[in-house]
């Protein structure tokens, strides 16, 4: 029962992602890196504007482990409104000042998902530090968009550990990473809670292209397909599972903005 996480750059693009029925609206700046960040003011913009239509997240930016302003940026990316914070792991191995920042924003109320990379999975041994942290989930991704997808870095085998990993341990698993079209029913099949798009979502399946609304619904019927039980309430399980695991930020963080207080989105 996996869900779709679309990763979009403007509320035009969140609004093509939502019609062709993402999941996730995704909130990032794929020409800024990996995990590129959109500035404040847009995010706050897209959040309030789109009031609950789909869970949110968004990312932090090409953040080193040991940057002392780590915690910082996640924390403003929270205030904008966003459902989850997405904080990509750009080491091997987390180490002390990452999990302090990690922490300390779960402290706070915030909600994290990790994100790790293909190109540095080591496989479960790399994960134990990560599993001892109150965090709302796990993703794999690819650092390189221009290089290989993530089918071709990390086996099938692989991948359904890590997933299998995350959900013992009650954790959202995302698979995302140059994904193809051809990737979808081998990941599916492995049950992560979603897979990520952008560069198969955009016209030419060029990432940093807008977004193609017909190759929106072409990945969204695909998943629909490959559902192991009924779509609708696979898309209803992942969100009530995302409200659910926000929650504490709506009730620890600083007041939040409109959409924040929707009863469908407790941020």
């Amino acid at each position: 029962m996996s869900g779709m996480l679309a990763s979009v750059g403007s509320l035009a693009e969140a609004r093509i992602a939502l019609r062709a029925g993402a999941d996730i609206i995704d909130l990032k700046d794929p020409g800024r890196g990996a995990l590129g960040a959109l500035d404040l003011n847009t995010l706050a913009g897209i959040a309030e504007a789109l009031n609950a239509e789909a869970p949110l997240s968004a990312t932090i930016g090409d953040i080193g482990p040991d940057d002392p302003a780590l915690y910082e940026k996640i924390r403003r990316i929270a205030r904008t409104g966003v459902d989850i914070v997405k904080v990509g792991l750009f080491a091997e191995a987390p180490g002390p000042r990452f999990i302090r920042a990690i922490n300390r924003a779960i402290e706070a109320g915030i909600r994290p998902v990790i994100v790790l990379f293909a190109e540095d999975y080591a496989g479960p041994a790399g994960l134990s530090e990560l599993l001892r942290l109150n965090i709302t989930g796990l993703m794999l991704d690819t650092k390189n968009k221009t290089g290989r997808g993530l089918t071709e870095i990390q086996d099938l085998a692989a991948l359904g550990a890590f997933v299998r990993i995350a959900g013992r341990r009650g954790l959202l698993s995302g698979l995302a990473g140059s994904l193809r079209y051809s990737d979808i029913e081998p990941l599916a099949a492995l049950l992560p809670d979603y897979l990520g798009f952008r560069g198969a979502l955009c016209a030419a399946g060029n990432r940093l292209n807008p977004l193609d609304g017909n190759r929106v619904k072409k990945i969204r019927e695909a998943l629909t397909r490959f559902d192991m039980i009924d779509a609708e309430q696979t898309r209803a399980a992942l969100h009530r599972s995302l409200r659910d695991l926000s929650r504490p930020l709506a009730q620890e963080a600083a007041p939040p903005p409109a959409s924040m207080r929707a009863s469908a989105r407790k941020a």
